[in-house]
């Protein structure tokens, strides 16, 4: 697999995603034989390192574009990590960034920095005996993630049409951030959901309210954060037991009908290092019944009701009248030592309530892998692909509209290029997706 980190937050979530991996490969405690383990960081190396440096080093495979040169000094400068970049997969461009203007970075950025981009991933791609797949790590709130991101991936699927792209697309707080991000984030997932195989979403508020809940981080920062989303996609991606398992058969299963290429990922459980000694035990059932539960509809005091920044029970709720949001695929992951009787707990996610009845394939798949996941006797994640993923994606598009309809910041973006067409198109995109996402049944 190759990784492609854009603009401020993918190249800080890509460093995490690469320490995470490399603590994964370093754990001691791992709860199987010598000889799976060292199967498992074989697979782990050649699926994330291209090699070793001359000073022992991994080295990742994956690439840094960004338009300004403070994140990119920083990630390069830490000597403290047993992994490293490669120079020349180091894309940066001085000037002042992108001005968190999608059509800057689209319309301008992207088209200077296209070949360089590409002369990189060629070469790295040689080197590659079995090509996985691209995992791209953006905002889609600036101007360089979401722009330039946006146009790559667009390059990217019109030269590579057979390879898989997925998406790892961070959405902004509600407040706070920029006041352009509602238009980039509109055109980033329109771009991105014609361009993409799947475009997996992570929420920031969502995240940071796993850190304070959680994690008891009332003074949450990035870093925190970055730690959380890259353990969520770590346990989506890294090996699993004697599966052929990669990015195209993630794709097949969770975004088989080309309406409907969103995922998120629900995880449990999250606990701080310093606790994690002391993790409260609870078993396979009680982990997987808590990890159903994340697809419960909330009301509409949704911070009181989302099971997934709270902790796991060790006793099962007697209640059964719970209305289930509507999937169209999941995939249930869970690492730790499980035996045959453990197994038939996944049976949870088969109900036939939980899924739209015009899909025919399988609907839920279970895959485990028996090594421990960074020190934690049971870890668990599901990627599931269902209807409420639009709620975050509507409350962006009505913030965009309105904005649209007083024509406020519309200068900005057409002075690169942009016009009323291309609004008005992005809209309708994404508008269209909502649509289909909401009339799930």
């Amino acid at each position: 697999m190759f990784t492609l980190q854009f603009g401020q937050c993918g190249n800080q979530l890509g460093h995490a995603l690469f320490s995470k991996i490399s603590s994964d490969m370093d754990c001691v405690n791992t709860a199987v034989s010598y000889n799976a383990n060292y199967q498992y960081s074989e697979d782990t190396f050649t699926k994330w390192f291209s090699g070793i440096s001359k000073e022992g080093k991994h080295l990742a495979r994956a690439m840094l574009v960004d338009t300004e040169q403070k994140v990119i000094k920083k990630i390069c400068n830490d000597k403290t990590t047993p992994w490293m970049y490669l120079t020349k997969n180091v894309i940066c461009q001085s000037g002042g960034g992108c001005a968190n203007n999608w059509a800057y970075g689209y319309m301008i950025k992207g088209n200077e920095l296209k070949n360089e981009i590409f002369n990189s991933i060629r070469q790295e791609l040689e080197k590659i005996d079995r090509f996985d797949g691209f995992l791209l790590l953006l905002s889609s709130s600036g101007g360089t993630g979401s722009g330039i991101g946006s146009f790559i991936t667009q390059l990217l699927r019109d030269e590579y049409r057979t390879k898989s792209i997925i998406t790892t697309t961070v959405l902004p707080f509600s407040f706070g951030e920029v006041c352009t991000q509602n238009y980039n984030t509109l055109f980033t997932l329109a771009k991105l959901y014609n361009q993409s195989d799947m475009n997996i979403i992570i929420e920031n508020e969502q995240i940071h309210d796993i850190c304070k809940n959680l994690l008891n981080k009332f003074k949450t920062n990035l870093n925190d954060m970055n730690e959380i989303i890259s353990e969520k996609l770590l346990a989506i991606f890294q090996p699993i037991n004697n599966t052929k398992y990669n990015v195209t058969s993630l794709v097949s299963q969770i975004a088989s009908h080309p309406s409907y290429k969103l995922a998120t990922i629900k995880s449990t459980p999250h606990v701080s290092n310093a606790s994690l000694k002391y993790e409260p035990i609870c078993n396979w059932s009680s982990y997987i019944h808590h990890l159903k539960q994340t697809l419960r509809i909330p009301n509409s005091n949704s911070k009181l009701t989302d099971v997934e920044l709270k902790l796991p029970s060790s006793s099962l709720g007697t209640t059964m009248h719970h209305v289930y949001t509507c999937s169209v695929s999941n995939i249930l992951i869970t690492r730790g030592t499980m035996t045959d009787d453990n197994f038939t707990v996944t049976n949870e996610f088969k109900d036939k309530c939980l899924y739209t009845n015009w899909n025919t394939t399988d609907c839920f798949t279970h895959l485990h892998q028996e090594q421990k996941f960074l020190n934690h006797d049971k870890f668990l994640a599901l990627l599931t692909n269902n209807s409420q993923i639009s709620c975050p994606i509507d409350t962006i598009l009505s913030k965009a509209w309105k904005s649209y309809i007083h024509a406020a910041y519309l200068h900005q973006y057409k002075r690169f290029g942009l016009e009323e067409d291309d609004f008005l198109q992005a809209f309708a995109v994404i508008e269209n997706v909502v649509k289909e996402y909401k009339d799930l049944k």
